[in-house]
């Protein structure tokens, strides 16, 4: 990475988190990473915060889910929840620079790994930490996505750098509409038609700065790129079909096409949802996740309604399979089932979070109390 890139990036994700002088960061990523990660060590420490930087390596991923038992790797780290004690904030870039090793890791395994996590999420909140996932291109991933790498850096690194009043308009207009919006529905021409309802659920708006209006309304969660405004539905609410062209599964990496997702009372359907290529890879991790989230909490919400989306980056607009991107293109909306615990309103906890995201082009109109309806979104196109 050229170094008048590298310090661009740099100081947007030390900015965007908003750290106050003598605040501590938890900074992760990948060695093929270390370039970018030493520069925002550097510029935090230039801050006067206090800084713990860790790397890893596809070898080291590898070695882990092959050489390692599953009862270790379900064991969550004494150090690390220690540590999230001392923490303000905790950044994290993309750890593998070629995603498709994990299509060979055991999903037992994985599904230990999420929920030796779990222990430490629940430190983030109770510590209110902020956090923010940051992307990082590699040819790797462009090769895995089937894409130039040139576009992958453009999604990414000039997503990251959007300005950020160029997110206010379309965010006032939505969140003012669907705050007092007793139902959301959302379809295409693609087959997607679903109807959720949100009332009495504030919206949230991820601009890639956490704000100190943010952190007073623990809204204290943010990606790079950025662009989204989000917010849990009911839980237990919402019936219809979405449709989803492409989304990488969260365990394996891989690359799930046109799923056709069903969902009754609030729940996805199993059974009656499909996908034209890695079905079974989609549904076995759904499978690991309520095996988890059967052991871990009282009520099981795994597959339910958990997050709708919508999105707002006007630099991307192509979808290519990976979340960080594909959830903040314009003219998209995502709906996501399992956890929404750390969200206004949110009440189910579960150790998967998965966004699914429609075709572009979306429809989406709420339901006001009054029983009148309103167009915000028009075949992708917002109607201020």
């Amino acid at each position: 990475m050229l170094s008048s890139l590298r310090k661009k990036i740099a100081h947007r994700v030390v900015w965007g988190m908003n750290m106050k002088q003598g605040e501590s960061l938890i900074l992760r990523g990948g060695v093929h990473e270390q370039d970018l990660l030493e520069e925002i060590a550097i510029m935090a420490m230039q801050q006067n915060n206090d800084v713990s930087m860790g790397m890893s390596s596809d070898t080291f991923s590898k070695r882990l889910y092959a050489e390692i038992p599953t009862s270790y790797i379900r064991k969550t780290s004494k150090l690390s929840l220690k540590l999230m004690e001392a923490a303000n904030n905790y950044v994290s870039l993309e750890k593998l620079k070629d995603p498709r090793v994990a299509e060979k890791f055991p999903p037992k395994k994985l599904s230990a790994a999420h929920e030796s996590y779990e222990p430490i999420q629940k430190k983030i909140e109770k510590y209110r930490i902020k956090t923010c996932l940051v992307g990082y291109p590699t040819k790797e991933m462009a090769a895995k996505l089937n894409i130039k790498f040139s576009l992958l850096e453009k999604f990414i690194f000039n997503g990251m750098l959007i300005r950020h009043k160029d997110l206010t308009k379309k965010a006032n207009f939505l969140y003012s509409n669907i705050i007092n919006a007793e139902y959301a529905h959302v379809y295409d021409e693609y087959g997607t038609d679903l109807t959720l309802r949100v009332k009495g659920r504030r919206p949230m708006v991820d601009d890639g700065y956490v704000s100190n209006v943010d952190i007073k309304n623990k809204d204290l969660h943010s990606n790079l790129p950025c662009g989204e405004m989000f917010m849990s539905p009911l839980e237990t609410y919402g019936s219809g079909v979405l449709i989803c062209p492409k989304r990488t599964d969260v365990f394996t990496g891989k690359l799930i096409e046109n799923a056709k997702l069903v969902f009754e009372k609030g729940r996805l359907n199993l059974n009656k949802s499909t996908a034209e290529k890695n079905e079974k890879a989609m549904k076995t991790t759904l499978k690991n996740c309520i095996a988890v989230d059967k052991r871990l909490y009282k009520v099981l919400r795994t597959t339910n309604i958990a997050e709708l989306g919508i999105g707002m980056n006007p630099v991307i607009d192509t979808i290519i399979g990976y979340l960080l991107t594909d959830e903040k293109i314009g003219g998209t909306v995502h709906v996501a089932i399992g956890d929404n615990y750390r969200f206004p309103g949110g009440k189910s906890q579960s150790c998967l979070h998965w966004d699914f995201i429609t075709n572009k082009g979306i429809n989406l109109e709420v339901i006001l109390p009054n029983k009148k309806s309103k167009m915000l979104i028009e075949s992708g196109k917002c109607c201020f």
